[in-house]
């Protein structure tokens, strides 16, 4: 047995190395075939797992009236239908949780692009479809920040040249609106994020200055999976949240 947990930690040791790049385009795995004395005892124990896992990750969850993805948007209309999706149920979601710990609102989400990592098929959604989509480990976090500091944050999104996924705010040419109100600098705002761009991934650096983090433990995978069973049938568009008209 002592083999076993070897292989064990050798295989837990590459996944961790692995996932500290959040710049990977891609997920593989492989099967290892294991010899010797012990090799059938191991494959007994791991086969045991193996199923429980397959079969949990086989359920269905909810259904998808269409494909899905977050390639589908234009320069003028910038936002994608997945990208909106995984937006608004991290908005509803997040903002739930925040009330109820906090008896505080959200005012808009932002998540980044990136960290979309497959479409969303029509039909049956597995459980295996939200960790294809989302597959990081990623916490959603609400970063308190004053108005001041959110005509920065529209710059960068104005800039980059792919859709970051954002719910409650609306950006059409040089007029931006937060739940339908204009920005007033005075003002505090809750922004709901996930904590690898509170770091300053992908360049949002803004972020540092928050006047204060709260953290719900939330991840962004199990909103996902939370909203898709409470709500069984997943419908999004492209609409005008995002319009680049200058």
């Amino acid at each position: 047995m002592k083999k076993f947990f070897k292989i064990i930690f050798v295989c837990c040791s590459f996944y961790i190395i692995g996932c500290s790049d959040l710049n990977i385009d891609s997920i593989s795995y492989s099967r290892i075939e294991l010899t010797g004395q012990e090799s059938r005892m191991i494959s007994d124990v791991i086969s045991i797992y193996k199923d429980s896992i397959d079969a949990n990750l086989d359920n269905v969850i909810g259904f998808s009236d269409r494909l899905y993805t977050k390639g589908d948007f234009s320069y003028e209309r910038f936002n994608s239908t997945l990208g909106n999706l995984i937006a608004d149920v991290i908005f509803i979601q997040s903002d739930s949780v925040f009330k109820y710990h906090e008896n505080k609102n959200i005012d808009f989400v932002i998540q980044n692009h990136g960290g979309i990592r497959a479409s969303l098929p029509k039909g049956e959604v597995k459980l295996t479809d939200a960790y294809k989509i989302l597959p990081f480990e990623n916490e959603i976090v609400i970063v308190e920040m004053d108005g001041e500091h959110l005509p920065e944050i529209v710059s960068f999104l104005k800039n980059e040249t792919t859709p970051h996924p954002f719910s409650g705010l609306t950006i059409n040419g040089n007029e931006v609106l937060v739940q339908n109100s204009l920005i007033i600098p005075t003002n505090k705002y809750y922004i709901a994020t996930n904590d690898y761009l509170l770091t300053g991934g992908d360049n949002m650096f803004f972020f540092n200055k928050n006047t204060k983090v709260y953290r719900i433990g939330y991840s962004l995978r199990d909103a996902f999976i939370d909203y898709t069973k409470s709500n069984l049938y997943l419908s999004s568009k492209i609409d005008n949240r995002f319009i680049r008209n200058e």
